[in-house]
């Protein structure tokens, strides 16, 4: 019986715990994917750029469409003297006399109604390219702030690593300066170099407390998390990047002008075209006379048309030529911009492989080697220090050249990705 009542609250306690494995959650980190998601979640911009489209999208609904048509009332051929047979003012003893209700449309043209249904569009177009961009620059400043957030963390790590060996080594030279086996120099200069680690490393902390709140601007409250993971190894080949020259959000609209500009010409060349209108009119007049429609249609006459539409037209077309030599000059400007990044993070790759794979190597095996040798008195503070002093450097060096590397693959995946870019 008590092996019973023990097994059967064993089994509850182990219940208990699976169901807390279930419902509570793990607290994994900002992760940098979730960032880029939370970045589009909390922006404002992005909400105004989608309501300006919701807007531009409704517009093209009643682009092109026919005027109003206007109905109108009034009388018209009132005497206001005395005649024979007719009293001035009179509505009913003149046969001209009448009481008019009417109702007019006017009929632009098709090629107007046309063209105004394509600016509509190309209204829309603009704003959905500004949209992208406005989108792919939020995530590359928010991946830029998660980036210098993680290295910051980094460096942040190494230098409170070294402070520690340096409370270590600071304790070990002075059990040897006790002991009369090195000078009251040695222990100074270990002080001195533990004050300079100390040094950078309030200037990390700082420059990592100020990241956290560069991400927070992008992201809101959640930039303050743990952060977790790192950011994806993305492909950086150079024929793939120039594949997807076009994708860049800055020629994409440089394109959407393109096509406002070509709707504006068309809209200059249906102003050459006259219009139509229409007049349906009912009028009734005096018990001795019958009552009259009438109906009548309008043309309008563009004969100034070198002054006025074809001006214009002329303004109109330059417009579009130079929306078209803005990209021309926009893709030429991008191209180069292109290969000197890949230039640029080629340099940087090889720079911390070459750190990671030989430098930093070297440099630790220095360290262990001279910590040996100074505990055998064969090597001096100022070796052992130098050679720590030089893997610090190096490890910092990397960090840096790290975050630029990555920097500028956030960068370039945001400008030609074609994929999601919130992944």
């Amino acid at each position: 019986m008590v092996y019973s009542a023990w097994g059967r609250g064993v089994l509850s306690v182990f219940l208990v715990f699976c169901l807390l494995i279930f419902l509570v959650p793990c607290a994994s980190g900002l992760g940098f994917t979730e960032a880029i998601r939370q970045s589009e979640v909390y922006s404002a911009q992005i909400q105004a750029a989608h309501a300006s489209i919701i807007a531009d999208q409704a517009s093209i609904v009643a682009a092109g469409s026919l005027p109003d048509p206007k109905v109108y009332t009034g009388v018209s051929n009132i005497p206001v003297s005395n005649a024979p047979g007719s009293s001035a003012f009179s509505t009913g003893q003149e046969s001209m006399s009448m009481g008019v209700v009417g109702i007019s449309q006017e009929l632009p043209n098709t090629a107007k109604r046309q063209a105004e249904r394509r600016q509509a569009i190309a209204l829309a177009d603009q704003q959905q390219a500004q949209l992208q961009l406005t989108r792919l620059n939020l995530f590359s400043e928010t991946a830029q702030a998660w980036v210098n957030r993680y290295y910051a963390e980094k460096r942040l790590t190494i230098l409170q690593t070294q402070e520690k060996e340096n409370s270590l080594l600071v304790a070990l030279v002075d059990k040897a300066v006790a002991t009369g086996r090195r000078t009251a120099s040695d222990a100074l200069d270990a002080r001195l170099d533990s004050e300079e680690v100390q040094n950078q490393l309030e200037q990390a902390s700082g420059e990592w407390k100020s990241s956290i709140e560069r991400l927070c601007r992008w992201i809101g409250p959640m930039g303050r998390e743990p952060l977790s993971g790192r950011i994806p190894a993305w492909s950086m080949q150079a024929q793939e990047l120039e594949l997807h020259l076009e994708h860049h959000p800055d020629l994409l609209l440089a394109n959407a002008n393109i096509q406002w500009a070509k709707a504006h010409v068309q809209a200059a060349e249906a102003d050459k075209k006259p219009d139509w209108g229409v007049d349906l009119a009912y009028e009734h007049r005096g018990p001795a006379y019958a009552d009259m429609i009438s109906l009548s249609v309008t043309l309008s006459l563009p004969v100034f048309q070198q002054s006025r539409q074809g001006p214009r037209l002329r303004a109109a077309e330059e417009n579009l030529s130079s929306a078209q030599d803005q990209l021309l000059d926009m893709r030429r400007e991008h191209l180069a911009a292109l290969k000197a990044d890949i230039e640029q993070f080629n340099a940087l790759s090889s720079q911390i492989d070459r750190i990671m794979q030989k430098s930093e190597p070297l440099a630790q095996q220095k360290i262990e080697l001279l910590l040996g040798e100074y505990q055998h008195g064969s090597a001096t503070i100022e070796q052992l220090l130098l050679g720590r002093k030089q893997l610090r450097q190096l490890q910092l060096l990397c960090i840096s050249l790290e975050t630029q590397r990555d920097l500028l693959m956030a960068r370039l995946r945001y400008q030609y990705s074609q994929e999601d870019s919130r992944s």
